[in-house]
């Protein structure tokens, strides 16, 4: 004997598996994040950038549960507003810290900069005594020195170089996701909110 269902009791099994594979999906990332918040600094700047790489990387995550969710709540007005409105101010703050994003991308490729710069200067300083070091070996020439001081240019150039294009690789990288996330929350919210009227 077999029991039949419904189109209506099928819609509503459907929207009770949305409902909790959606919860379980916003759960996760809210104890990821509480687990990354967990030893939090928020004043150091490596911090942060990890931070919110982290919190890029796993969006996808609470976008679908939010978006799950929504769906098996859309036949309650009530409760689906308000989801869509969690939705836009998620989707708000995750617009407005692109703009945190870029500050503390430019920060991280300046002080990588100012590194590479600082011990550039002190292997130059050492090359610039032993040039004037009356006490020289022998076998070192200030033809060598000479060469020593290009290849060093042209290290600190190169490496200076690489520090710029790895953080802006990584700062284009978490933006874009930071941006595509917000507007597809803020996309979310708004049908969530016409769906509720």
């Amino acid at each position: 004997m077999s029991i039949g269902f419904n189109s209506h009791d099928q819609r509503t099994v459907i929207q009770a598996v949305f409902f909790v594979v959606g919860l379980v999906c916003i759960t996760g990332f809210a104890t990821n994040l509480l687990a990354l918040a967990f030893y939090a600094d928020p004043m150091a700047l490596d911090w942060r950038i990890a931070f919110m790489q982290q919190v890029s990387g796993r969006s996808i995550v609470l976008f679908l549960g939010l978006a799950l969710v929504l769906y098996s709540c859309c036949h309650q007005p009530a409760i689906s507003r308000l989801i869509a409105m969690v939705c836009l101010i998620i989707g708000i703050v995750y617009l407005i810290s692109g703009v945190l994003i870029i500050r503390d991308g430019l920060a991280l490729q300046n002080q990588a900069i100012g590194n590479i710069d600082s011990q550039s200067e002190q292997i130059s300083t050492q090359l610039q005594s032993a040039a004037t070091n009356p006490n020289l070996p022998p076998e070192v020439t200030p033809q060598q020195i000479e060469e020593a001081k290009f290849q060093l240019e042209s290290q600190t150039e190169a490496l200076k170089q690489n520090a710029r294009s790895s953080a802006t690789k990584s700062m284009v990288a978490v933006l874009s996701t930071q941006i595509v996330i917000g507007l597809g929350l803020l996309s979310l919210g708004r049908f969530g909110i016409k769906k509720s009227v």
